[in-house]
C-alpha cells in the first residue's frame, strides 16, 4: 500500500512535470511568436525588394529617356536648318530625322492660339489681336509627352 511519503513524492513529481510543461509551452509560444515575426519580416523584405526592383526599372527607363533627350536636343538645330532649305535631298533628310524623333516620342508643340508659359516662351509683343494670344511662332518647340524639351518661341499680341 502506498504511503503518504510516496504520495508526496508523486505530488512533487507531478508539480515538477507541470512546471516543465509550462516552461516548454512558454518556450514554444515564444518560438512561434519569433517564427511569426520572422515570416512578417520576410514578407516586408520581399515587398521592399519588389518595390526596389520596380523603382530601379522605372529609373532605368527614365535615365534612358534623358539620354535620348540629350541627343534630341542636339538634333533640333539641324531640324531648324532643314526647315529653311527646300531642295529635295534636304527635305528627304528632314523627313527621315522627323520619323526617327517621332519614334522616340518627340512631338512639335502646336498651341497656336493661347500663350502657355509652361510650353512657350514669349520673346516679343506686337500690336493687334486679343491680348496674350500668339501672333507669330518664331521657333518651333518640342515635347516628349508632357515634358517640354524646347519651348516654342513666340511673339504675342499686345491687344487692342
Amino acid at each position: 500500500m502506498p504511503t503518504v511519503s510516496h504520495y508526496r513524492s508523486l505530488k512533487q513529481s507531478l508539480s515538477e512535470c507541470t512546471e516543465k510543461v509550462r516552461i516548454l509551452e512558454e518556450n514554444n509560444s515564444l518560438k512561434e511568436q519569433t517564427i511569426k515575426e520572422l515570416r512578417e519580416q520576410n514578407l516586408r523584405f520581399s515587398a521592399d525588394l519588389d518595390n526596389f526592383q520596380k523603382r530601379a526599372g522605372e529609373e532605368s527607363l527614365r535615365l534612358a529617356g534623358y539620354a535620348s533627350e540629350r541627343i534630341i536636343k542636339e538634333l533640333l538645330p539641324v531640324l531648324d536648318t532643314l526647315d529653311n532649305v527646300r531642295d529635295e535631298g534636304s527635305l528627304a533628310i528632314k523627313r527621315q530625322i522627323d520619323g526617327i524623333l517621332q519614334k522616340e516620342g518627340l512631338m512639335a508643340i502646336d498651341d497656336s492660339t493661347r500663350f502657355d508659359p509652361n510650353r512657350q516662351e514669349a520673346i516679343g509683343v506686337e500690336d493687334g489681336g486679343e491680348a496674350n494670344t500668339i501672333k507669330k511662332i518664331v521657333r518651333k518647340g518640342y515635347a516628349i509627352g508632357d515634358r517640354v524639351i524646347r519651348p516654342e518661341l513666340v511673339i504675342l499680341n499686345k491687344g487692342e
